[in-house]
């Protein structure tokens, strides 16, 4: 396999690892966060500063995916948290 290949291979697995997390994150982890009581909806003011609240949840299910894909407690945990790190930096 060349490196062509390689990379299309890449992006189609992490394309597909993408639109995997976006789905659970769109079908199950928003209403979950909605109905756990974590937010104070009820005082949410889409007027005032709407998007501090959306912000603060779409970091929070990021964030939860990351440590999902982080390799906690694994062998992997140290290469993939190097790895993602290096990578981080070209961003």
């Amino acid at each position: 396999m060349n490196v062509s290949a390689k990379k299309l291979m890449i992006k189609k697995l992490v394309n597909d690892t993408i639109i995997e997390s976006t789905t659970v994150m769109r079908d199950q982890l928003i209403d979950k966060v909605l109905k756990s009581g974590c937010i104070d909806i009820e005082s949410w003011e889409p007027n005032i500063n709407p998007m501090v609240l959306v912000k603060s949840i779409t970091i929070a299910l990021f964030n939860y995916e990351a440590d999902q894909f982080s390799g906690k407690g694994t062998a992997f945990e140290k290469i993939v948290k190097k790895e993602s790190k290096n990578i981080y930096s070209f961003l």
